[in-house]
């Protein structure tokens, strides 16, 4: 099931972060090299917290499509309940089998983590915001 999941989000991070490395303004790295930095050093402290935004964007959309993973979880892994069971496959099992109270109440679990994921992660952002004194990091 986690292979299932992994295959079907990986496009989804994969092409976030590209986009989020791409925007990165080389000159800061070119810098970096002239003041005698190590490629290492510049790709963690220079590249990634320039595209931590991105790379952010990409693990929240990656996990709020795994959360709603059905088809490929269900091809691959099937519905074995306690083993392979998910969220979206104990959903569709209970309404398959008319239990739709049960059902809207995993709904109801599932939106909640969501919630509290986009929550979580825009007070990160917000506090970044205010620490940074409202300027946009990577930007001079």
């Amino acid at each position: 099931a986690i292979f299932a999941t992994a295959v079907v989000i990986f496009p989804l991070m994969y092409r976030t972060a590209r986009g989020a490395f791409e925007s990165f303004d080389e000159t800061l790295a070119y810098s970096g090299q002239t003041l005698g930095l190590s490629n290492t050093y510049i790709f963690w402290h220079i590249r990634m917290p320039c595209c931590r935004q991105g790379i952010l964007a990409g693990t929240v959309l990656a996990f709020a499509r795994a959360l709603g993973e059905y088809g490929a979880t269900s091809m691959i892994a099937g519905y074995t309940p306690g083993k392979t069971a998910t969220i979206s496959t104990t959903v569709y099992q209970l309404w398959q089998t008319s239990n739709d109270a049960l059902a809207m109440k995993w709904v109801m679990v599932n939106l909640s983590i969501s919630a509290v994921v986009l929550l979580t992660v825009n007070m990160l952002e917000r506090r970044d915001f205010l620490v940074s004194g409202g300027k946009r990091r990577g930007t001079a």
